[in-house]
Formats: C-alpha cells, sequence, structure tokens
C-alpha cells in the first residue's frame, strides 16, 4: 500500500498544467500577473512561434503557456509612456531530456551564464533556462538594470518553486571532464549523425591541442536494443563481422571511422573529423567507468 500511494504521490508532483505552473510564479514588488494567460499545444504552436515550432515538437513538446507581468505603479504624467511588461513563456516537454535538449539547441556557445534553474543565460531584458521538463523565455521590450534585475528575480523564485535541485540529465553526468568545452552538451532526439537508426544521443565537444572531437553516449534501454542499432550501424557501413559486447570500429563514408564501444545498454564513441591524436581506448574506457558505477 505504502508503494502505491508514494507512486500517486509522484505523479501528482509531477503533474504541470498551466494553472499549476501559474501557480509557481513568484510576487514581485510593483508587478503583477495578468490574469490573460495564452496556452498552445503541438498543433497551433506555429501561431505563436511560428517557423520554429517544428523543432520543439521535435523535443516531445507538449504545451506552452504563456503568463505577462504588468507594471502595477502608476506615473502620473500628461502623456505616460507605455507601462513595462515582462513576458514568461513556459514550454513543458515529455521529459527532462527533452527540456535540455531545446534548451542547449538554442543556447549561444558565448553568453551571461547563470545558476538558474538547472542552466540559463541572461542577455540585457531576455533570461532563458530549464528545469526540469521546462523550458522557460522570460522577456522585456523594456531594457535597463532595474527591469534586468526583476527578470533575473523572476526566473530565480520560479525555478526555486519548480524544483531548488534541479540537475541536468543522468548521461550528461556520465561524460568524462578532462578536455570537455563547456556548454558544448547536446541532446539530439532522432538522427544523430544523419543515422535514422541513432537516436536519443547525448552529445559533448571536447578540445585538444586546439583542436575538436565529438563524445557522444546512447542510451538504448536494453541490451537487446543497443544490438540491433548497432546491427543496422554495421549493415550501413557494409561490416560483415560478429557483433559482442566492446569495442568496435564503424567505417561511416559520412563521418569517417566512428570509434565505439558496448556494454549492456550503452553504446558511446567518438567522432574525429579533425583526425586529433587522442587516446582512443583509454578515453572509452574511462567512459565505460563512469557509465556503469
Amino acid at each position: 500500500m505504502m508503494i502505491i500511494i508514494s507512486v500517486l504521490f509522484l505523479r501528482l508532483t509531477v503533474a504541470q498544467t498551466p494553472d499549476e505552473i501559474k501557480d509557481k510564479l513568484p510576487k514581485i514588488e510593483w508587478w503583477y500577473v495578468n490574469e490573460d494567460v495564452e496556452v498552445f499545444g503541438p498543433d497551433n504552436l506555429y501561431n505563436r512561434i511560428n517557423g520554429a515550432a517544428p523543432g520543439f515538437i521535435l523535443f516531445n513538446f507538449k504545451e506552452l503557456t504563456v503568463f505577462e507581468y504588468n507594471y502595477s505603479l502608476q506615473i502620473e504624467m500628461e502623456n505616460p509612456p507605455e507601462p513595462p511588461y515582462i513576458t514568461i513563456q513556459v514550454y513543458r516537454h515529455a521529459t527532462a531530456d527533452d527540456a535540455f535538449g531545446i534548451y542547449a539547441s538554442e543556447r549561444p556557445s558565448q553568453t551571461n551564464f547563470l545558476t538558474v534553474g538547472t542552466e540559463g543565460y541572461q542577455e540585457g531584458s531576455m533570461l532563458n533556462f530549464f528545469v526540469d521538463n521546462l523550458y522557460v523565455k522570460i522577456e522585456s521590450p523594456s531594457i535597463g538594470e532595474s527591469i534586468e534585475k526583476d527578470i533575473r528575480q523572476i526566473a530565480h523564485e520560479f525555478a526555486q518553486n519548480v524544483n531548488s535541485q534541479s540537475l541536468f540529465p543522468k548521461v550528461l553526468q556520465k561524460f568524462p571532464v578532462e578536455n570537455k568545452i563547456a556548454h558544448s552538451e547536446l541532446y539530439i532526439p532522432v538522427g544523430y549523425l544523419g543515422h535514422d537508426f541513432l537516436n536519443n544521443a547525448f552529445t559533448a565537444n571536447y578540445e585538444l591541442s586546439g583542436k575538436k572531437y565529438q563524445l557522444f553516449i546512447i542510451d538504448a534501454e536494453t541490451a537487446e536494443q543497443a544490438k540491433a542499432i548497432l546491427s543496422k550501424y554495421l549493415q550501413f557501413s557494409k561490416q560483415k563481422i560478429k557483433l559482442r559486447e566492446g569495442r568496435l570500429t564503424i567505417n561511416d563514408r559520412f563521418n569517417g571511422n566512428v570509434e565505439c564501444q558496448w556494454k549492456g545498454k550503452y553504446i558511446w564513441g567518438i567522432v574525429n573529423e579533425s583526425k586529433v591524436p587522442v587516446k582512443v581506448d583509454d578515453i572509452l574506457n574511462e567512459t565505460e567507468k563512469i557509465l556503469l558505477m
């Protein structure tokens, strides 16, 4: 009975309807949340973000809820300027992996990164971050230090209200740290390296001697599915070898030799188009230790 109750409680805590999300918006001095709320689903998301909609749907988009903070302080002037407002777009995705994936796909490589939610960044009066399975965009047409400060406060308090201990996806935490380029991580849900059988791939870029290479990890969920993926890869590369767990080199005619390792449900490997000399076995073995620990 206790197990059933715990599962039901977990489901209740992770449910995030537009009303539940609104309840997590913080109260900020001189601002109030407008009662008008817009909600968009996969079928009409294009009405809000037009051509960008397919990219969001690729990451298992569920719904977008748009809120607006209005400025409550009245300015007594003959021709007062239009009062400032702050728009919050909350994109809810199926999983935290998906929310990270869409956030990372839009994240600049160099920007003012912040510790808000799991990770975020601010450029003037625009602040984007992700927390759990939410990708959040906060922005205002107004500019200035005061409104930028208010936007940061909204972002921090909202993220805390959603989850004060939000973390990066578990697979992403398994990448070796040495030589890794900060903020280069990505999640590719379908078609990694241009192959329709390489899905749910996490990647990170590394740099050695001024040249870059990429490490990827795929969680295939089961050993059988991992074997099926590699079988398709070998079929594509026209390599007739007996497939077993361990090291193998895929002769990918589009991406060069892809050095891989397979153990259980995990496939990981190195894409090294720059031909930088790296200790492939050491990197793959180190990754295996972290993955399986």
